[in-house]
């Protein structure tokens, strides 16, 4: 069996879910191992696929690109950022609501009920 290159398996978990039937993980392994040795890092790489995924359009869905030819076009490079800065905006939200108490209140049966006042 054939030595992945570090970082494959996390990127091809992220792409294999959503890639045509053609896709082959051969070729996509040889593009993400050319990238890296070109000085790509291989995070840029899984960055950019979960950008790529998250923000496309249902309609959009059946014209995947084949892996290999996404990798070689270099679509990551922008989209690995864009990726990092929606995590960040995420992890801001997530903690400005960290320290919000939710409270629970009982109100009896007819509280919402009109009341006749003779």
């Amino acid at each position: 069996m054939r030595q992945e290159p570090e970082g494959f398996p996390e990127f091809w978990g992220v792409w294999r879910p959503h890639a045509r039937h053609t896709d082959g993980r051969g070729l996509a392994r040889q593009a993400f191992e050319k990238h890296l040795k070109d000085g790509a890092c291989a995070q840029d790489m899984i960055d950019g696929a979960k950008h790529f995924f998250r923000t496309m359009k249902d309609r959009d869905k059946e014209f995947v690109p084949l892996c290999a030819t996404w990798l070689n076009r270099g679509a990551y490079e922008e989209l690995a950022e864009a990726e990092r800065a929606w995590n960040e905006r995420v992890a801001q939200r997530q903690q400005q609501t960290s320290n919000v108490v939710t409270m629970q209140v009982v109100l009896p049966k007819n509280h919402f009920q009109r009341q006749n006042r003779a």
